[in-house]
C-alpha cells in the first residue's frame, strides 16, 4: 500500500500544496509554520475523515479539508477526497491509522489500554478477545453488574440498575409499612369522607347564604327605616333646635324667680304692713310709757323728799338703837336697886352692918345711874316716833299709800324701780319704733326694688316666650320633650348607619342622609331583594349556622390536610415508581394505577418483580461471566504472540537500540509493553530515557504496521518521529528507516530539523521537498 498522489488544495491557510509522492523516504522541510502539521492534518482527513474524532491533539483547523489523495493498494488505486476513506479499502481503522501509520508533533506514544492491542491483535489474527469481552460486555449489561466486583451497577450505561434495585426494595418496604398505616387510619376512607363533608358543608353553606341574604334584606330593611328615622327625626329636630333644656332651665329659673319675687313682694307687703302696723302700736306704746314717765317724774321730788324723811327717820333710829332696850332694861335695874338700896338701908339700919350699909347705897346708885340712863333712852325712842310719823305723812304726801314707816322704804324703791323700768321701756320703746321706722323704710324701699325686678323679669320672661312662640314654660317644656324624644331615635338611627357604615365626611344631616341612602344601594345591590324572604332570617339561625359551617370547614380542612398528606405520600409513591427506570428490566415502567391500599400493593408487587428480575439477571450474567472469564484468561495469552521475541519489534528495537535491548513483549495482566536487556532485566516503558522510549514506541509502530499490512509494505507518515533524538539515534533511526525503505515501504518524513534537511538528506541520498511559510492572502 503506497500513496501515489497526495495533494491539499485548501486547509486553512495551507493551500496548493502538492510535494511529489516517491517510494523510499521523502522529506519535506521547512521552518515552523511553514504548513507542515498542516499538510499531515488535511492528507490525514482525506485519507480517513473519521481520524479526526482520534486526533490527539485535535486538528488545527475547524473545516474539512480539499484535495486528492491516490492510494495503491494490491494492484488498484483508490482515490480519497474525503468520501472514500482508507477504512473501507483496507482493515486499517480510523486509530490504528493515527497511532501506527502516523506519528504527529513527534509523539511516538501508543495507546496503553487493552481495547487498544485487542483490536490489533484481531486484525492481525484470529483471535476472540473481542467478542469474549462483547459477550461479557453483554453480559454485564444483562446483569448491569460492576466490572470487578459484579454487583449490580448503578452506572448510567446500566441504566443506573444497582440504584434502580435498592430504590425499588426499599420503595417496596415503605409502601408496605404504609399501607399498614392506611389499614390503621382508614386512609382509604378520607376522600369519601371528606366529600361527605364537602356535601354537608356545601349544603350548609347554601343554607347560611340563604339566611345572610334575608340578613341583608332585613338589615337593609332595618337600615332604610333607620334613615327614614334618621330623616325625619333630622327635620323635626331642625325645627325643635330652640328648644332645648338649657333653656328650659333657664325658663324655669326666670320663672321660679320671678315666682319667688312675687312672693316675696307679698311678704313683702305684709311685712311692711305689720312693719307700719308695728310703728304705729311702738309710737302709741312710747306715748303711753313717756305719760307714765311723766307722771312719775312729776312725784320724784316728793319721792325725793319721803327718801329724806325716811333717812332722817333711820338716821335717828339709828341713834336711838337700843334705847327701846335700854329702857326695857334700865327701867326695873331702877327699880329693883331702889327697892334694894331701900331694903339695904333698912337692913343696915337694922343690923347695922356695913356690908348691908355699902349694898343698900350701891344699889341706889345703880338705881340713880339706871334712871338717868331711863331718861335718855325714852326721850330718844320719842323723837325717832316724831321721824316716824313725818317719814310716813311725806310718803303719804308723795302718793304712796303706806300706814306704816316699815312700807316706806319699799314703796319708795318700787317707785324706783317702776320709774327706772318705765325710763327702760321708754328708751327700749323709742328705739323699737325707731328701728321700725328704719325698717319701715328698708321694707319699702326694697319693695320698690323687687317691683322693678318683677316687672324687668315679666318683661324678659314675656320676651323669650314671644321668641320660642309658646304661650307658657309647659309649652316650651313640651317642645323640648318632644325633641328629647326625637334625639333618642335620631342618634339610635345614626349610630346604627354609622356601626354600618361608618359616619360621613358631611355636616348636614341631609348629606349625610344622602350618602347612607348610596352605601345603602351599593349594599342591596348584588341581591336580589324580589328573590328574599326577609321574615326567614333569625339571628339564632344564623349563627347555628356559622358555627356549623366553621365545624365543617375545620373538620373538612383536617381531613383535607390528612388527605393531603395521604396524596402527597402517594404521589411521593408514585413519583418515586416513576422516576424508577425500570422499562429496561421488565419492559415497562411503573406507576401507582389505584390510589388506594391495593393500588399501593400492587405497585409494591411490581417493584418486587423488578428486584427479583435484576436479582436474576445479575445471578445469571454473574454464573455466565465465570465462564467467560476462564475463556477469556486463554484468550488473553494470544495477546503476547503479537510481540513474539524474534518478532520485527524486537529485531527494530535492538537495532535501534545498538543491542542494548533485545526483546519486546506484552504483558496481558499489565496490557502494556515490556523489554528485556541484553543483560536480562526486564523494564516497563515508564522507566526508559525519552530516547530509548522512542525508539521502542517506533519500533512497535513499524512491528504493528508490518502485521496489520499482512507483511505487506505499506506508508509512514513521521511529523519528526526523531525530533528529540541525538545524532547517534538519530541516525540510528534513519538507518532503520532505510532498511524499511529497501523492504519497500513508502516513508514521509516531515521535518523541521537541520540535521534532517541537510545531514540526513545529503548522507541517505533522500527525496526533498522545501516548505516555505504560506503567504497570507
Amino acid at each position: 500500500m503506497r500513496l501515489t498522489t497526495a495533494e491539499i488544495d485548501r486547509y486553512g491557510p495551507l493551500y496548493d500544496c502538492r510535494p511529489p509522492c516517491q517510494d523510499g523516504i521523502s522529506v519535506i522541510s521547512g521552518p515552523n509554520e511553514a504548513g507542515k502539521t498542516l499538510y499531515l492534518e488535511a492528507l490525514l482527513q482525506l485519507l480517513e475523515p473519521d481520524v479526526a474524532d482520534v486526533m490527539d491533539p485535535k486538528p488545527r483547523v475547524g473545516q474539512t479539508p480539499t484535495g486528492r489523495v491516490v492510494v495503491e493498494h494490491n494492484g488498484e488505486q483508490y482515490e480519497c477526497d474525503g468520501k472514500t476513506s482508507l477504512c473501507e479499502i483496507t482493515q486499517i481503522e480510523p486509530a490504528h491509522l493515527q497511532s501506527v501509520f502516523v506519528v504527529q508533533d513527534n509523539d511516538l506514544q501508543l495507546p496503553s489500554d487493552q481495547e487498544y492491542y485487542t483490536s490489533l491483535i484481531e486484525k492481525l489474527g484470529d483471535i476472540h478477545t473481542t467478542e469474549i469481552n462483547a459477550i461479557q460486555s453483554a453480559l454485564k449489561d444483562r446483569g448491569r453488574l460492576t466490572n470487578r466486583r459484579l454487583n449490580i451497577s448503578s452506572d448510567q450505561s446500566y441504566h443506573n440498575a444497582g440504584d434502580v434495585h435498592d430504590e425499588a426494595e426499599t420503595l417496596a418496604e415503605e409502601i408496605r409499612d404504609y399501607t399498614e398505616e392506611i389499614e390503621e387510619e382508614g386512609l382509604d376512607e378520607l376522600d369519601a369522607r371528606r366529600l361527605r363533608i364537602k356535601r354537608d358543608l356545601r349544603e350548609t353553606r347554601k343554607q347560611l347564604d340563604e339566611q345572610q341574604r334575608a340578613k341583608t334584606v332585613a338589615e337593609f330593611e332595618r337600615l332604610s327605616e333607620q334613615l327614614d328615622t334618621y330623616r325625619s327625626t333630622s327635620d323635626q329636630l331642625a325645627e325643635l333646635e330652640e328648644y332645648d333644656r338649657d333653656t328650659l332651665e333657664e325658663l324655669r329659673t326666670l320663672s321660679k324667680d320671678l315666682q319667688r319675687d312675687k312672693e316675696d313682694l307679698q311678704e313683702l307687703d305684709d311685712n311692711v304692713e305689720k312693719k307700719q302696723d308695728e310703728v304705729n302700736e311702738t309710737a302709741k306704746e312710747l306715748d303711753d310709757l313717756t305719760d307714765q314717765q311723766s307722771d312719775l317724774e312729776r312725784r320724784e321730788s316728793a319721792v325725793d323728799e319721803a327718801r329724806t324723811a325716811l333717812e332722817t327717820y333711820r338716821e335717828r333710829q339709828g341713834e336711838a338703837t337700843g334705847a327701846e332696850r335700854q329702857v326695857e332694861l334700865t327701867r326695873p335695874a331702877a327699880l329693883v336697886s331702889l327697892l334694894g338700896a331701900g331694903g339695904a338701908g333698912v337692913i343696915g339700919a337694922i343690923t347695922g352692918t356695913l356690908l348691908a350699909i355699902g349694898l343698900g347705897v350701891l344699889l341706889l346708885l345703880v338705881s340713880a345711874i339706871s334712871g338717868g340712863l331711863y331718861y335718855r333712852a325714852n326721850k330718844r325712842l320719842t323723837g325717832v316716833e316724831t321721824a316716824r310719823e313725818s317719814a310716813v305723812q311725806t310718803a303719804r304726801d308723795a302718793g304712796f299709800e303706806v300706814e306704816t314707816v316699815d312700807e316706806v322704804a319699799p314703796a319708795i324703791e318700787a317707785f324706783e324701780g317702776e320709774l327706772s323700768r318705765i325710763r327702760e321701756r321708754t328708751a327700749k320703746k323709742e328705739q323699737e319704733h325707731q328701728n321700725a321706722q328704719e325698717t319701715l323704710e328698708r321694707l319699702q324701699e326694697e319693695k320698690s326694688e323687687l317691683e322693678t325686678q318683677i316687672e324687668e323679669q315679666e318683661k324678659e320672661l314675656a320676651e323669650r316666650f314671644e321668641e320660642a312662640d309658646v304661650e307658657s314654660i309647659d309649652e316650651f317644656e313640651e317642645q323640648v320633650t318632644a325633641r328629647e324624644e326625637l334625639e333618642p331615635d335620631q342618634q339610635s338611627a345614626k349610630q346604627s348607619l354609622v356601626d354600618r357604615f361608618e359616619e360621613p365626611d358631611a355636616d348636614e344631616p341631609a348629606d349625610k342622609a344622602a350618602a347612607w341612602e348610596r352605601e345603602l344601594d351599593e349594599f342591596i345591590s348584588d341581591v336580589e331583594t324580589d328573590e328574599v324572604d326577609a321574615e326567614t332570617y333569625d339571628e339564632e339561625t344564623l349563627q347555628q349556622l356559622e358555627a356549623q359551617v366553621e365545624r365543617l370547614e375545620e373538620k373538612r380542612d383536617e381531613l383535607q390536610v390528612r388527605l393531603d398528606e395521604h396524596d402527597d405520600t402517594l404521589d411521593e409513591f408514585d413519583r418515586r415508581a416513576r422516576d424508577l427506570n425500570t422499562q429496561p428490566f421488565i419492559g415497562r415502567g411503573l406507576g401507582l394505577d389505584t390510589r388506594s391500599k391495593e393500588g399501593l400493593e400492587t405497585l409494591a408487587e411490581d417493584l418486587d418483580s423488578v428486584v427479583q428480575q435484576l436479582e436474576e439477571d445479575a445471578e445469571l450474567s454473574r454464573k455466565a461471566l465465570e465462564i467467560f472469564g476462564r475463556i477469556e484468561s486463554q484468550e488473553e495469552q494470544k495477546l503476547s504472540e503479537l510481540f513474539d521475541p524474534d518478532g520485527p519489534a524486537s529485531r527494530t528495537f535492538e537495532q535501534l537500540t545498538g543491542g542494548r535491548y533485545t526483546q519486546v513483549a506484552y504483558n496481558p495482566e499489565a496490557h502494556d509493553l515490556v523489554v528485556e536487556r541484553q543483560d536480562g532485566r526486564e523494564f516497563g516503558p515508564e522507566v526508559l530515557s525519552q530516547g530509548t522510549k522512542d525508539q521502542l514506541y517506533f519500533a512497535t509502530r513499524v512491528s504493528l504496521a508490518q502485521q496489520l499490512l499482512g507483511s505487506t509494505p505499506g506508508f509512514l507518515l513521521l511529523d519528526d518521529p526523531f525530533l528529540a533524538a541525538d545524532p547517534d539515534r538519530l541516525d540510528q533511526g534513519f538507518q532503520t528507516l532505510q532498511e524499511l525503505a529497501n523492504n519497500g515501504w513508502q516513508i514521509l518524513y516531515l521535518t523541521a530539523k537541520q540535521e534532517v534537511s541537510e545531514t540526513m538528506v545529503e548522507e541517505y541520498d533522500l527525496n526533498h521537498t522545501k516548505m516555505n511559510p504560506p503567504i497570507a492572502e
